[in-house]
C-alpha cells in the first residue's frame, strides 16, 4: 500500500450502524457509499427501478467505489450477506491493485475504521439491510 501523508489523511467516521441506518460523521443515512471524503446515500427508488432489488450495485456507484484512488474497496454486503458482487465490477477491479473486501454488514464498522486507522484509502458501500 502506498504511504500517503497522516496529516492530509481525512477520516470519516462511521458512529453506529443498525437495520436500515447507518450515521456517517453524525448524519443518518439508510444505505451509503463512501468515496474519498465524501458520503452519498444510496438511491434506493433508482436501484428498484433498473433492478427491482437494492441488492446490487449500480454502473454509477461502481463509478464513485473506483474514483479517489482507493487502496480497497469495501463492501457490506447485509445482514445476511443478499448484496452480490457481479463479476463484472471484479474484473474492473483487476489489474488495479485495488482489494477488493466483502463483508456482513454487522462487521463493516471495525473493518473499516481498522483500515482507516492505518491510513489506507477505503472506498466503501454499505447494504444496512438483508
Amino acid at each position: 500500500m502506498a504511504k500517503i501523508n497522516k496529516f492530509v489523511f481525512r477520516k470519516l467516521k462511521i458512529n453506529k450502524i443498525s437495520w436500515g441506518k447507518v450515521k456517517v460523521d453524525g448524519k443518518d443515512f439508510h444505505q451509503v457509499l463512501i468515496a474519498g471524503e465524501k458520503v452519498f446515500e444510496r438511491d434506493k427508488p433508482k436501484l428498484e427501478t433498473l433492478f427491482g432489488t437494492t441488492h446490487v450495485i449500480g454502473d454509477w456507484e461502481q463509478k464513485l467505489l473506483l474514483s479517489e484512488n482507493p487502496e480497497i474497496i469495501l463492501i457490506a454486503s447485509g445482514w445476511s450477506g443478499l448484496l452480490k458482487v457481479d463479476e463484472e465490477f471484479k474484473k474492473k477491479i483487476e489489474g488495479k491493485e485495488i482489494e477488493l473486501k466483502v463483508v456482513l454488514t454487522g462487521r463493516v464498522v471495525k473493518e473499516y475504521q481498522n483500515l482507516i486507522d492505518k491510513y489506507v484509502r477505503v472506498n466503501c458501500l454499505i447494504h444496512t439491510t438483508c
